[in-house]
């Protein structure tokens, strides 16, 4: 199907919302998930089931589009295929579980952002971001910097002979100190934790506290939290992968 074809099929769309329409309009542009699967394949993850994500992705794409803004659908859908697919990538890779509260309000973000996009036609700011989500800007840069905190893959990677995730280590789970090596590692790297350090990863991994909360019973900034997490979680990937 040719570009005008498949814009005058995106006009007949948004005027009468039919679901028959839309599966068109699918099918019309199947490719562009099709190049985001591509794109990304070879990661992981089959480019089937790449391809599956960017689809389903691809008619939400569909039913959120507004024709009256002025935009090619492909210069929506094209960022909005690949952040959905970059944020399949970034939970496979996500160990440590987000605070509570904080998930829901990144998927509230999101759908935000990419609403955002298409009416302005450009990447939104922190304040309109906030503003159409219903958010503080603060709850908007908490959500933002816990998705960025969280992503740190290696603490993934399997320890000692019963493969235990390391962060399972720092969570306490049952059985997990019976590896001396990890074991003996992790209290290795803890004893050079000062009390600070030691109350924040307890109450970010344990308690599931976000940072702002933990940023306030400790009387400090939130912005010195992330610091000091990010610095913890570096010092735990070197020390495992040393």
């Amino acid at each position: 199907m040719e570009q005008e074809q498949r814009q005058r099929l995106m006009e007949r769309y948004c005027a009468s919302r039919s679901i028959e329409l839309r599966n068109e309009l699918v099918t019309a542009y199947l490719y562009l998930a099709e190049g985001i699967a591509r794109r990304y394949a070879g990661r992981g993850i089959e480019y089937e089931d790449l391809k599956q994500i960017a689809s389903v992705a691809l008619i939400g794409a569909v039913e959120r589009f507004d024709c009256s803004k002025g935009i090619r659908f492909e210069t929506y859908a094209v960022p909005t295929l690949s952040g959905v697919v970059k944020n399949y990538f970034r939970d496979r890779s996500r160990v440590i579980k987000l605070p509570r509260g904080i998930g829901e309000n990144v998927q509230r973000i999101t759908l935000a952002g990419e609403k955002l996009y298409q009416t302005l036609g450009r990447v939104p700011t922190v304040q309109e971001i906030a503003s159409s989500a219903g958010l503080s800007e603060e709850a908007v840069l908490e959500a933002m910097e816990a998705t960025q905190s969280v992503s740190v893959s290696s603490l993934d990677a399997e320890m000692g002979e019963d493969e235990t995730p390391l962060i399972e280590l720092l969570r306490g789970e049952d059985g997990a100190f019976e590896q001396v090596e990890v074991r003996d590692l992790l209290a290795n790297v803890l004893e050079k934790c000062s009390d600070t350090e030691k109350q924040i990863l307890e109450m970010r991994y344990q308690e599931e506290l976000s940072q702002r909360e933990t940023a306030k019973r400790l009387g400090v900034s939130q912005m010195y939290i992330s610091r000091v997490e990010r610095k913890l979680l570096t010092r735990f990937r070197e020390a495992f992968m040393a």
